[in-house]
């Protein structure tokens, strides 16, 4: 009968033979296509689902190598700013013949609100000391205030123990930069005769006996206030540096 259907015409005997063939087997066909129909479904859905899923593995792959690859990138760039930054400072001839600025970076901050210090991968190996002071492309940090063989600790200028001889500018008034509990940044002791305005700058004054040279940016004047009791101006700063984000620095060993 299958001969038949599948080498005969449609014409004759032979065509007779095909009608008779098809008669007998299409019975047949539609009862297997209906019994083996659930099990078609099940393998085609089985490899769809595996296929589905090596795809979203390939595709979860490539968001995570495209991510990590941007990460890095943005990683790359921000440390290109701050070095560039860096250069930047350094050409402005602030810091006098015989300074050697040795470049860092932060690898532990201070986990209390009381002091604001931050360790650096500097130490006495590279010539660091205690006192130096140490900037980034914004600006004065701070001093070193602990050293050892490869590590140095850092105390920020936003540290309650934290003293600067400073300058205003224009205008020269002088007085000093000290740190609080909160972080907050002030000008102490700045006569209230002298003329302060919101959006000078503050740098270091490089008084004799300081141990920060001249002319190091420290900040930004906020406020001004003072009252007729008192001997001196009450002036808030606004540090250049964002202590939040700081990274590589530079220790200026003298």
């Amino acid at each position: 009968m299958l001969t038949f259907y599948f080498r005969g015409t449609d014409q004759g005997a032979a065509g007779g033979a095909q009608g008779a063939v098809l008669e007998v087997v299409g019975p047949l066909q539609k009862g297997t296509s209906v019994v083996t129909k659930p099990f078609r479904d099940g393998w085609n859905w089985t490899t769809g689902l595996f296929r589905a899923n090596s795809e979203n593995e390939a595709l979860r792959e490539e968001v995570e190598q495209l991510r990590a690859g941007l990460a890095q990138e943005l990683i790359t760039q921000a440390e290109n700013e701050e070095l560039r930054a860096l250069v930047k400072l350094d050409g402005r001839d602030i810091f006098p013949d015989g300074v050697e600025l040795v470049t860092g970076r932060v690898v532990a901050r201070s986990t209390t609100a009381w002091y604001s210090t931050v360790t650096i991968d500097l130490g006495s190996d590279d010539g660091v000391g205690v006192f130096d002071a140490v900037v980034n492309g914004s600006g004065l940090v701070g001093r070193v205030t602990s050293v050892a063989g490869d590590w140095s600790q850092v105390t920020l200028i936003t540290d309650q123990q934290s003293y600067v001889d400073s300058i205003v500018m224009p205008g020269g008034a002088e007085g000093i930069l000290n740190g609080s509990v909160t972080g907050d940044v002030s000008l102490g002791y700045v006569d209230k005769n002298e003329r302060v305005k919101v959006g000078q700058h503050v740098l270091t004054s490089g008084r004799k006996g300081s141990i920060f040279v001249r002319g190091i940016p420290v900040g930004v004047v906020e406020s001004v206030g003072a009252q007729e009791v008192e001997l001196y101006q009450s002036i808030s700063v606004k540090p250049f540096v964002d202590f939040r984000k700081l990274d590589i620095v530079q220790v200026v060993v003298r």
